[in-house]
């Protein structure tokens, strides 16, 4: 039995198993993926992949954002580091608004929140809300940024349909190590972003990769781990 129970005050990246969404809440999951297939196959068959986008993923790139002291958010406000397909974003150009994906998305949404609370130590339930809703077809990827402006608990879901083609890669916030993650089928990876220890990490894909992002509010007077860690991830 593995323990669980991250505390809200803590730093890094935590890159944990899905064995707690059972096979019904991943059908929800995949029953979404067909809708946003569906409403997005006009814009996925236009989709070019860019062919410098490992380049763009490079420590080199990193050093060279660090060396000019830049800081990306991401998507929201640099729209030019990505070519992801988007979905429900309705301030980015392009983005999906579809009704069918929309409804499936809230459902997920409402299921998931209720198990997501379990990954964190804390005495109260803890806000957690959609964020990024993305579909990245082969070729696609994500630049480095930060997402530094709306600092708090990050949480992603995704789904790869050819394990072992695609990967999320961050530099460690210690040792400054540039750590590469492969996905597999199903992953989930969980880190705090912060103004002042900014987590850079950036997103590749060779497959359909699909994304469900989250963030965590944490209640005002929750001052981090108060409570007992709770045990998941059998």
């Amino acid at each position: 039995m593995k323990t669980a129970g991250i505390n809200l005050d803590a730093l890094g990246l935590y890159d944990l198993r899905t064995d707690f969404i059972n096979d019904e809440l991943k059908q929800l999951v995949i029953r979404c993926i067909t809708e946003q297939k569906k409403a997005a196959q006009q814009k996925y068959e236009k989709f070019v992949p860019d062919n410098n986008s490992l380049a763009e993923l490079s420590q080199e790139k990193l050093q060279g954002l660090l060396g000019a002291k830049q800081d990306i958010h991401g998507i929201a406000t640099n729209r030019s580091i990505s070519n992801v397909i988007t979905f429900g974003e309705a301030k980015l150009e392009g983005t999906i608004i579809n009704p069918e994906v929309e409804s499936t998305r809230r459902t997920v949404d409402a299921k998931l929140s209720d198990k997501l609370q379990d990954i964190f130590a804390h005495d109260r339930r803890l806000s957690i809300v959609p964020s990024g809703h993305f579909w990245y077809p082969a070729g696609a990827y994500m630049g480095w940024h930060t997402n530094s402006r709306v600092p708090g608990w990050r949480i992603y879901i995704n789904y790869a349909e050819e394990g072992g083609k695609s990967f999320f890669r961050y530099k460690h916030h210690q040792t400054g190590e540039i750590v590469t993650l492969w996905d597999e089928e199903w992953n989930m990876r969980v880190f705090r972003v912060t103004g002042t220890d900014p987590l850079w990490h950036c997103v590749y894909s060779n497959t359909n990769r699909f994304s469900l992002g989250y963030m965590v509010k944490i209640p005002a007077g929750n001052s981090g781990v108060i409570g007992k860690l709770k045990k998941m991830f059998a």
